[in-house]
């Protein structure tokens, strides 16, 4: 079935995810088994891939780059793993050893069948499938794709979102929270996890320096997007995007600890349209602070971000912002607006955007340095191949 379904014919790929797979399934009575070669099929299409870097001891050399086969193979097997969800879920209920779930293929599993499951009295590997085997694997495999593999990441996400939904919002609070936050350095409240497995859960913990930034740049997207992400979590989001971006730093020596990983982090969360709001609000704090290196950072995200957002976000949100920066009177937050400015000059042929940035290089260019001059010559000229002939005119 795997090498059907792997096969370069988007329609042979189709049917087999499709017919093939619930066939399968229905007649052969081996979801275990399928789920077990499915896992090793995801790592191993990762693992036999070549590192990014051969420099040992470097966050690249734990990433692999993906051949076009690779990435097509992982692709189709995450699909796979989506489509066997709700098979996982109805098994889970069917052999749930506690009488307090009912027959429903909606059932939610509440704090109350965690606190008996969490007792560790009875066996209960169909449930326990998710965070004892395949979350764990998802997590290396995380581990092993480099930032520009937004699609498999996004097909990751959105299957973590989907087991929330169906398995509900205790099993993402006291199941699946712990298990990301613990994957990227965080405490993790582990009480309603059977002692048993606590071994597990806590050996994903990153424990080098190199093992953390990995883990930032990797998992930290996951468990903000895939996890934090779901509906319910929007305000634990919040909390902990603000403590990241803001809160950490405002701590002496924290600033620059991973902190072009969790840049990188908050550009896949930007990927989800639905975050953005929440996203600027915290930007705009970062922007109106009276700390200099949130001032920066702030600048760095908001270039960061411009190829994930609308004319609209643009005109509303960044441009203010960076007029707001360009504005400041501290040298290095000036300059940081500067290329902010310069990507989205870049990214939007929008007259009234193209008129706004025009404005504010000016502005820079009264200023009279010639640091503010270079900045500027330097985020024009990225700027130039992609803009409109109104901006190309005005630099010319």
């Amino acid at each position: 079935m795997f090498q059907l379904a792997c096969d370069p014919s988007g329609v042979v790929v189709e049917t087999t995810i499709k017919e093939l797979l619930p066939a399968l399934i229905s007649w052969g009575k081996k979801l275990d088994h399928i789920l077990r070669v499915l896992l090793s099929h995801i790592l191993s299409s990762a693992q036999r891939c070549p590192p990014l870097s051969g420099v040992e001891g470097s966050v690249e050399a734990h990433l692999h780059v993906l051949g076009e086969r690779e990435r097509w193979n992982l692709d189709v097997l995450l699909q796979i793993l989506a489509e066997l969800l709700p098979y996982v879920h109805q098994k889970a209920v069917e052999t749930c050893p506690f009488p307090t779930v009912s027959e429903s293929d909606e059932t939610v599993f509440s704090c109350s069948l965690l606190e008996l499951y969490s007792g560790g009295h009875v066996e209960w590997p169909a449930f326990e499938w998710l965070h004892v085997d395949c979350f764990p694997d998802l997590i290396q495999l995380a581990c092993l794709l480099p930032q520009k593999e937004d699609k498999l990441r996004n097909r990751i996400t959105k299957f973590l979102l989907a087991v929330s939904k169906r398995f509900g919002d205790s099993y993402l609070t006291h199941i699946m929270l712990p298990v990301f936050l613990g994957a990227v350095g965080d405490n993790a409240d582990l009480t309603l996890i059977p002692s048993s497995l606590h071994s597990r859960i806590k050996g994903l913990r990153p424990r080098t320096a190199v093992a953390e930034r990995v883990a930032t740049l990797c998992v930290l997207p996951l468990l903000l997007a895939g996890v934090l992400g779901a509906p319910s979590k929007r305000e634990e989001l919040a909390e902990y995007l603000k403590k990241l971006l803001v809160n950490r730093s405002m701590k002496e020596n924290q600033s620059m600890n991973c902190h072009a990983e969790i840049v990188d982090a908050v550009r896949f969360l930007c990927t989800f349209e639905e975050h953005h709001n929440m996203i600027f609000n915290i930007f705009w704090e970062m922007v109106v602070s009276s700390n200099i290196e949130l001032k920066i950072s702030a600048a760095h995200l908001l270039k960061v971000i411009v190829p994930y957002i609308d004319a609209k976000l643009a005109s509303t949100h960044i441009l203010p912002a960076l007029v707001t920066l360009g504005s400041d009177q501290n040298l290095n937050v000036k300059y940081a607006s500067i290329d902010a400015f310069g990507a989205v000059a870049q990214h939007f042929k929008n007259d009234m955007i193209v008129d706004k940035i025009h404005v504010q290089m000016d502005a820079f260019l009264e200023d009279g340095s010639h640091e503010a001059t270079i900045a500027v010559v330097r985020a024009l000229v990225v700027a130039v191949p992609h803009t409109t002939d109104k901006l190309r005119d005005y630099i010319l």
